[in-house]
């Protein structure tokens, strides 16, 4: 310290005091520019990585419900199948015509006429009605109506028309119908698959 005690500053010191003050602002000047352009950065990174964080997290949220919608869509198909197949073709149709017969033998009921009723045809499905007479005291004709509906083809029964007894016996009238999807046939009749 005593080199500073008695000397006089000449102008030397002075530019070189200057210059240190003047490198030092210089300095600090740079520094605080350089610390804010570097903030900048960082936070438009952090904002980067925020954004793709958020973006995995959906993505997380997305695959997890993938999942359970992938096996919704297994057990909607399994199901869809299942009804197909209650469904006939139209090569089949002779043959469900003698299920109808055979489950009317099975029930006890006199099976007395079956009659095609005209076709009603939509966009996707095809609507087979048949008018059907058979003959039985109520619980046979209600068994062999069950037995119908309760079968291994997809049926509606419709407008049960079963008149008083006479003679122990009641002669029922209804239509049964059916249904063929109109795609199913044409997949069928190509031997292509639609799906």
């Amino acid at each position: 310290m005593d080199f500073f005690k008695n000397r006089a500053m000449t102008r030397v010191d002075w530019i070189i005091i200057g210059a240190s003050l003047f490198v030092l602002v210089l300095v600090t000047l740079v520094y605080f520019v350089v610390v804010n352009v570097v903030r900048g950065q960082i936070d438009g990174v952090q904002a980067q990585i925020n954004a793709k964080q958020t973006e995995v997290n959906d993505a997380r949220t997305v695959a997890a419900k993938r999942d359970a919608l992938v096996l919704e869509l297994v057990q909607v198909r399994k199901k869809i199948s299942r009804f197909e197949d209650k469904l006939p073709t139209e090569k089949e149709v002779p043959r469900l015509l003698n299920q109808f017969q055979q489950i009317a033998e099975l029930s006890g009921v006199k099976y007395q006429s079956i009659t095609a009723q005209p076709v009603d045809e939509k966009e996707l499905y095809v609507r087979l009605p048949f008018k059907v007479k058979v003959a039985g005291t109520y619980p046979v004709v209600g068994e062999f109506l069950r037995s119908l509906e309760f079968g291994n083809r997809f049926i509606k029964i419709e407008d049960v028309d079963i008149g008083p007894e006479k003679k122990g016996e009641s002669e029922a009238n209804f239509v049964i119908s059916t249904y063929m999807f109109v795609n199913r046939e044409k997949a069928n009749e190509s031997g292509v698959k639609q799906s």
